[in-house]
């Protein structure tokens, strides 16, 4: 509570040596860090008259939050006490209640929060006018449905089939600057589709599958009235020809338009074993998004050597560890695994790199992509990131614009730009509809409201192991989704369920679907890792016991499974089981300074 008149024996003294906002049993010893903090800089917090003479710097780096020094999340001061002292130094310093008032604004009010240009809403939790809105941008100002070389839809998606970054630092920072330039375009935020909802993987739940958006067959143009085809279902796909009909037509398919897996397209018992069983792979997929979340580095620094610029056209046999130094795990190597199996899963267009973008779910999958990404912004402002790195073709600090010939780097768009809390660049996200997979049961407070933490009290026992390891990673031409088992010899496809205590989860490798020819491809490989420890402890298993690992190989176009002999040669499809915690026993260079700094836990939007 703000006090109207404070006075500084009664008010101001305390919050310096008794702050009300810290646990009783811990105030003492806290104001007395404090103290001894400020007593180097010469400033004396239990002397009215040193308070007095400091208390506008004091304020101020109290209110910018540079201050305590400790940065102890629960130690910055609340509101109401920031406020009651700028109040004390306003009524001129009073020392008690007899203490004459000196009126001055020595301190203005603080600064209000700086208004952002867009709001992007879960798009479940649009009004159907508002969603209307956004359709009629993409037919009216993309022409989303026309498949014409030129039309504006076609031009955006292959720059995302050309140019777009992957198995590096600078992977889901070139996709943000790739959707804010679709927001130039149309001038309108993107809603997100919210795969992260609690109840996303339970089949007859409204947060299954994909959402009713992007399933509808038509719309109401909200200007002209018109009944026009669903944009957001019938979207043009590339050369206006799918994936799906790359080799030859399919029977019962328009070729002329994406195409998705078939089973979101159904209801009820129509396939509803079939359904139930895709939908709750999604509970893995969330369960990766929370693992990523933990690791506080970002990544390796852009170019180190071992790491790639992005993905390869050719497969060279695998490198020798001892040519491998850049094993240790991070935030983003982590966090592509689950943006690539939702690729796969979805299926269709969507499971090659060279169609994707083709189709507009891309945009509010990539939209939730970015949201999940902005929690762990916001949790690690201390991060490190290889700032100037380019994030071609995009133009301008908040990737307004393209260039695609000037030799100038500055004029490009920087991984710096965009490693930056959205709110800076200039977006925001709307609270999601449903709760949260992983959070706790708090009260909703912002888009991004999430931790990093597990969902269950088992999740939260198991210990960092076992952790199932795929090195020298790199670029397929196909897709293909690699299943992983622990104690199942006989792993076949009807294994593949989130229910089975051996399946460890799906690590899906998104092909390229090209030749590429930008110069993005490198000879060295990643490393990715999918967590067991939920599988070890479900099965009893440990460190020293002899643990069979069993790989599950798709094409994913074919449908067939290959054989030990064939995958081995493709890079990257060779497992271990590693016990120990990766990010402490995989061999790496030495971190940067800063880089893997313990990271405050607060969650955006909450009190402090």
């Amino acid at each position: 509570m703000i006090v109207a008149k404070p006075t500084w024996t009664a008010d101001i003294h305390g919050l310096f040596s008794a702050p009300y906002w810290i646990p009783a049993e811990q105030r003492a010893a806290v104001a007395a860090s404090w103290a001894g903090c400020m007593n180097g800089y010469f400033v004396f917090l239990d002397d009215p008259d040193s308070v007095r003479t400091w208390s506008e710097t004091i304020y101020q780096h109290l209110a910018s939050r540079n201050m305590p020094l400790t940065l102890d999340q629960q130690q910055f001061w609340p509101i109401d006490a920031l406020e009651t002292f700028r109040l004390w130094v306003n009524q001129g310093w009073r020392l008690d209640a007899s203490s004459p008032f000196d009126l001055a604004e020595r301190i203005p009010p603080p600064d209000l929060p700086q208004p952002v240009k867009r709001v992007r809403q879960d798009i479940r939790a649009l009004s159907v006018e508002e969603l209307n809105l956004y359709r009629a941008r993409l037919d009216d100002v993309m022409q989303v449905g026309n498949p014409d070389s030129n039309a504006p839809w076609q031009r955006y998606a292959y720059i995302h089939t050309n140019w777009c970054l992957h198995y590096q630092e600078a992977f889901a920072l070139w996709h943000r600057a790739y959707l804010l330039y679709l927001e130039q375009l149309i001038d309108c935020a993107i809603p997100y589709w919210d795969w992260m909802a609690e109840d996303a993987s339970v089949d007859g739940s409204p947060q299954a599958g994909l959402p009713q958006a992007f399933l509808d067959e038509t719309y109401v143009h909200p200007h002209s009235g018109e009944t026009r085809p669903n944009p957001l279902r019938y979207a043009a796909a590339k050369d206006g020809c799918s994936k799906v009909c790359s080799r030859a037509a399919v029977s019962g398919v328009d070729c002329r338009y994406v195409q998705r897996n078939p089973l979101f397209y159904t209801h009820g018992d129509d396939s509803r074993f079939d359904r139930a069983r895709l939908y709750g792979m999604s509970r893995i997929f969330q369960q990766q998004v929370v693992d990523a979340l933990k690791f506080t580095c970002f990544s390796q620094p852009q170019g180190v050597p071992g790491y790639p610029w992005a993905n390869i056209p050719v497969f060279d046999p695998p490198q020798q560890d001892s040519l491998y130094p850049n094993r240790t795990l991070n935030f983003d190597g982590l966090y592509e695994q689950p943006h690539d199996n939702y690729h796969g899963w979805i299926g269709g267009d969507m499971a090659d790199n060279a169609y994707t973008a083709f189709d507009p779910v891309f945009c509010s999958y990539h939209a939730n992509i970015d949201r999940m990404l902005e929690v762990w912004i916001r949790a690690h402002p201390e991060a490190q990131y290889t700032t100037q790195c380019l994030l071609q073709p995009f133009a301008g600090r908040d990737a307004t614009q393209l260039t695609f010939t000037s030799a100038d780097a500055w004029r490009y768009t920087t991984l710096g730009d965009m490693a930056q809390d959205s709110r800076h660049i200039g977006y925001d996200y709307g609270v999601p509809v449903a709760p949260q997979f992983g959070a706790p049961k708090v009260a909703a407070g912002t888009c991004c409201e999430h931790r990093a933490t597990a969902a269950t009290a088992v999740e939260s026992a198991v210990g960092p192991g076992p952790w199932v390891v795929f090195d020298h990673v790199r670029c397929t031409h196909d897709t293909y989704l690699i299943d992983v088992f622990l104690d199942q010899p006989d792993a076949a496809p009807q294994h593949v369920n989130a229910d089975n205590p051996h399946y460890v989860g799906r690590f899906s490798r998104i092909g390229m679907g090209l030749v590429d020819d930008k110069g993005r491809c490198i000879t060295h490989g990643v490393s990715r890792a999918l967590n067991a420890a939920r599988n070890a402890a479900a099965l009893g298993l440990g460190p020293h016991d002899a643990v069979q690992l069993s790989l599950l190989v798709t094409h994913l176009d074919s449908g067939r499974v290959l054989l030990p002999d064939e995958y081995r040669i493709l890079p990257g499809f060779i497992a271990q089981l590693v016990w120990d915690d990766p990010r402490q026993t995989l061999a790496g260079p030495p971190a940067v300074a800063g880089c893997c700094a313990a990271a405050p836990s607060h969650t955006p939007g909450e009190p402090t």
